[in-house]
């Protein structure tokens, strides 16, 4: 924890402006309540959580420039575990977007990687409207009281061996999850298994997924498309620069995750009554 670099209030706003807005977008209702994102983080800080990162969306409109969503990471004392660490984003916007979320994430210091927890434990929402600064701290201290709960999810899935056929049916259902028409994506399955660093050869379901994860939110892949003129061209994928993808294919991956894991908890429970 010492060796992160934490960020002030005024690092904040030149990472992402629209976190230090000092008021909503123009044209909101009446009704709207508008908490500053800096608010928030004060809150937080005081809990004991320390912002290490953020970062804005990038907007197509010119008039919601400086209102956009926005990501914080924050970190907190005693919550590393074997490699990783539990997290907290904070997710807001002042464009009547969305509300402020809190949601655990499992920063893998191997490589830098962020992943989003799906669990209902592990994600809350608070509305601007009646915006409770105790309900938002209770709900901060939920996620740190559920790190135990998620560093032991994540052992779990470190001792699950999967078979090759396993792990081509992992990345089947993942790459489902990310292209809407599989057929013509631009990679297949199998790529998305492709290891990018020697520690991530494991065939464990924990390393499966790292792989997966990594390898679509960081982009980087060779493959194959179709332009608008019916050829097909060489490509390479993106990273996924898009908040609210970002977030929701995380999730996605980690619930896809936490699913297969059950489902090798039960084959195995299976064996065992069969011996």
């Amino acid at each position: 924890m010492n060796a992160l670099k934490t960020l002030t209030n005024d690092q904040i706003i030149s990472l992402s402006p629209a976190a230090g807005s000092l008021a909503p977008i123009d044209g909101v209702s009446s009704r709207y309540s508008f908490v500053p994102t800096l608010t928030a983080v004060d809150l937080l800080r005081d809990a004991g959580w320390i912002p290490i990162h953020a970062e804005q969306s990038i907007v197509r409109k010119a008039e919601k420039e400086g209102y956009q969503r926005h990501l914080i990471r924050f970190a907190k004392n005693g919550l590393s575990f074997d490699g990783e660490r539990v997290d907290l984003v904070l997710f807001n916007s002042h464009d009547c977007g969305c509300a402020f979320k809190l949601i655990a994430s499992v920063w893998r210091q191997i490589c830098g990687n962020g992943l989003m927890v799906a669990s209902e434990f592990a994600n809350f929402s608070h509305k601007h409207i009646g915006f409770s600064s105790e309900k938002f701290i209770h709900s901060a201290g939920e996620i740190a009281s559920a790190a135990g709960t998620i560093a032991d999810r994540v052992d779990e899935m470190k001792v699950i061996e999967m078979t090759p056929d396993e792990r081509g049916v992992f990345a089947q259902a993942a790459h489902s999850l990310i292209y809407d028409e599989p057929d013509h994506a631009p990679v297949q399955p199998h790529q998305l298994l492709d290891e990018r660093r020697y520690d991530d050869k494991g065939n464990d379901l924990w390393t499966t997924f790292n792989v997966i994860q990594e390898n679509v939110m960081r982009g980087g892949l060779k493959g194959i498309s179709r332009g608008g003129d019916g050829r097909l061209r060489r490509t390479t994928t993106r990273p996924v620069k898009a908040l609210d993808r970002n977030i929701k294919l995380n999730q996605a991956l980690w619930f896809l995750t936490e699913k297969m894991a059950e489902l090798k908890n039960v084959e195995g429970d299976l064996s065992t009554v069969s011996a």
